[in-house]
């Protein structure tokens, strides 16, 4: 069974990194037809393939089953979260890539499927699966005897390796494929050269420029006309993701006046019962809303809000209520002990590794003692036995260490122990041998047992808080009301913008994710019932709407007014510039100055004395040495440039730098593939409705 778990560890690897497996059939249980239950139940659509709620929530559960069978545990809310974008992911991945194998005829044969399970050199996770942990060797005769053995092992075993044969067969297309279009991206010889030649001619240029900042953008006039045939030719540039806006008001929730009291009356009560508790540490677990602390303390580390004298009192004193971090509490000093301050020890250490053998672990340990206990040398015993590597090579020696450095056993032999002592304790890590070496001078440590009560706001006061916040919902649900509601000092209001579909927080509030959802399940104007997160309720009003794709001329009026009014200037500016052929003539018409940039290249980020100026980078690349330019639109201003000189690229034959640029270029945009075929087949992803 060793080789079957294995294997379901990489079936399930693979199935999560390269998305295998059928879209699930719905649901039938009552839990998801809640959560999906309404007439639209579409979770996104991806090309013309429609994702079902129902659908994407099977393979979800599948994802999470297979987490928390690998994981030994359940799966958290953060796990959840994460497995959700994994599925999305593969769900994208296998209709945009599967219908990029089948128009290739991209496959993997019976025979060549064979051969990575079988062959001379099977698929690394079969290597992995079949090679010998304790010789470290590939066994090819494990995988014959497992494959006849398969027909006689439970379905679930055989359902595993058929999942793992399935997950090995995809990533071998999904590798042929991103091979098919690594090698279609090559650096010819020529593309090469004129890279090395880009990067390296430099080219003096002077130049006068009329900047856009000379004429003031409040002395142009730009026509409606105007600025919608600027906004029709800029598109392009106001493309968005999918965002709201969120006016809210908070309402806190603190604990009362009547609250406190009561927190206070109730501690005073308890820590009558807890003076002729007989078990302190039973009494505190049951009673107190902070976690038991089993630490001693020394009279420096004594906790806030006690007595100085609190310390020197005999076992058995309590402490007077006392008030810390919004708490009640009262202390019973449970016990005291002279304990060193540091502990000098050496170990062995035999690991604990699930397997059958670890029932000799303390058996092996205890061989180990008597072997040291009969004149063994404990560090050379070490340097043999212990699998702790880091202090095995200095004889086990885990040189001074303070009180609570190590784990809990081991922690207590130490400071618990005597010099000279050898023990055996076991730990999270497995069995350990201790020897102590040296202790530190002795002081005296107490054991502290506190019970506490929080003072938290009661039900009743929750209740009054809801209340207010209803009432405020109920007289402000429209806009207007809303802003009128939150212009005076009685409600201060909050905003949050460009709030995404995926977000959990906003500014100034943490984990409202339901809230988020409300956004965008909701129209503008849109004010909100309570929401309560913790001890706040929200209500909130949806302010603005952005829907992905390209903004709309409202929400970009002012990019595209000032875009228009710079677009005016170039087009005057280019008419004053042009049809002068000397640059000292054409500096004095627009009341310039002729100005230098040395060492321009095409392949240059920035102009000395322009900034990112692309066309002027790309205009002097094909001027002669002398040659003016003609005006040039660019983003500062407008220019014209002349050639100074040219100092043509060095003479060379070895373009191996540059032509490890260009392949590094080139395999950086197979990294953009996902992306790529996203925009193709359109992706509309409505997950926000349910999750």
């Amino acid at each position: 069974m060793a080789v079957i778990g294995k294997i379901r560890e990489k079936s399930s690897l693979v199935m999560i990194i390269i998305g295998v497996g059928m879209l699930a059939f719905l649901l039938p249980t009552d839990g998801i037809q809640g959560l999906f239950g309404g007439n639209d139940n579409s979770l996104g659509e991806i090309g013309n393939v429609e994702i079902t709620g129902p659908e994407f929530n099977q393979r979800l559960e599948e994802s999470v089953s297979q987490w928390e069978s690998q994981n030994n545990s359940t799966a958290s809310a953060e796990v959840r979260e994460s497995l959700r974008e994994q599925v999305w992911t593969a769900l994208i991945r296998e209709v945009v890539l599967e219908s990029q194998y089948a128009e290739l005829g991209i496959t993997v044969s019976s025979e060549e499927l064979f051969d990575m399970v079988q062959g001379a050199d099977p698929h690394p996770q079969v290597q992995q699966a079949f090679t010998d942990p304790n010789t470290g060797v590939f066994n090819p005769t494990q995988v014959l005897q497992f494959l006849k053995s398969l027909e006689t092992m439970p379905a679930e075993n055989r359902t595993q390796w058929l999942l793992f044969e399935e997950g090995i067969e995809k990533e071998r297309v999904s590798s042929k494929y991103n091979n098919l279009l690594t090698k279609g991206l090559y650096a010819t010889t020529s593309m090469v050269k004129r890279a090395y030649t880009e990067q390296n001619e430099q080219r003096n240029i002077k130049f006068v420029a009329k900047r856009y900042v000379s004429v003031n953008d409040s002395t142009i006039t730009i026509t409606d006309e105007e600025l919608l045939a600027y906004y029709n030719d800029h598109k392009s540039e106001y493309k968005q993701d999918a965002s709201r806006e969120i006016e809210f008001v908070k309402f806190e929730v603190f604990p009362s006046e009547a609250d406190i009291v009561e927190a206070k009356e109730w501690i005073e009560e308890t820590a009558a019962e807890f003076k002729i508790a007989e078990d302190d540490s039973s009494f505190v677990v049951y009673n107190s809303e902070m976690p038991l602390d089993e630490a001693y303390y020394g009279e420096e580390a004594m906790p806030a809000g006690l007595d100085s004298g609190f310390f020197h009192s005999e076992v058995g004193t309590m402490s007077s209520v006392y008030e810390d971090n919004g708490s009640f509490l009262v202390t019973k000093l449970t016990d005291a002990k002279m304990v060193p301050d540091s502990v000098k020890a050496r170990h062995i250490l035999l690991k604990a590794t699930q397997q059958p053998t670890d029932t000799l672990l303390e058996a092996r340990i205890e061989n180990i003692k008597t072997l040291i206990e009969n004149g063994a040398d404990f560090a050379q015993m070490a340097q043999d036995s212990s699998e702790d590597v880091g202090s095995a090579i200095e004889g086990g020696d885990l040189g001074w260490f303070q009180e609570g450095a190590m784990v809990p056993t081991f922690n207590d032999a130490c400071f618990d122990g005597k010099v000279g002592d050898l023990v055996i304790v076991p730990s999270q890590f497995g069995f350990h041998l201790i020897e102590i070496m040296k202790q530190a001078d002795k002081s005296k440590k107490v054991q502290l047992s506190t019970v506490a009560r929080k003072n938290v706001p009661s039900n009743e006061t929750f209740d009054e808080v809801f209340a207010k916040a209803s009432l405020f919902f109920t007289n402000n649900g429209t806009t207007e009301t809303f802003t009128k509601a939150t212009e005076g000092e009685e409600y201060s209001k909050f905003i949050a913008t460009e709030v995404k579909v995926a977000d959990k927080n906003i500014p100034g509030m943490a984990d409202v994710r339901e809230l988020i959802r409300w956004s965008f399940n909701n129209e503008k104007g849109s004010v909100s019932a309570p929401f309560q997160f913790d001890n706040t309720f929200v209500v909130a009003h949806l302010a603005g709407v952005k829907e992905e794709g390209i903004a709309t001329m409202e929400q970009v009026e002012i990019q595209v007014e000032l875009g228009a009014k710079k677009k005016k200037k170039a087009a005057t500016f280019i008419e004053e510039m042009k049809g002068v052929s000397d640059l000292e003539a054409l500096a004095t018409k627009v009341g310039g100055t002729v100005e230098s940039a040395p060492n321009v290249n095409f392949a240059a980020y920035a102009i000395p004395g322009m900034g990112q100026e692309l066309r002027i980078n790309g205009m002097a690349s094909t001027l002669q040495q002398g040659q003016m330019s003609i005006p040039i639109e660019g983003q500062t201003g407008v220019f014209v440039i002349q050639i100074e000189s040219v100092t043509p690229a060095p003479e060379t034959t070895d373009y191996t730098a540059i032509k490890a640029q260009l392949d590094q270029v080139n395999n950086a945009v197979t990294g953009q593939l996902i992306d790529a075929l996203k925009d193709k087949f359109g992706v509309v992803d409505k997950r926000y409705k349910f999750y």
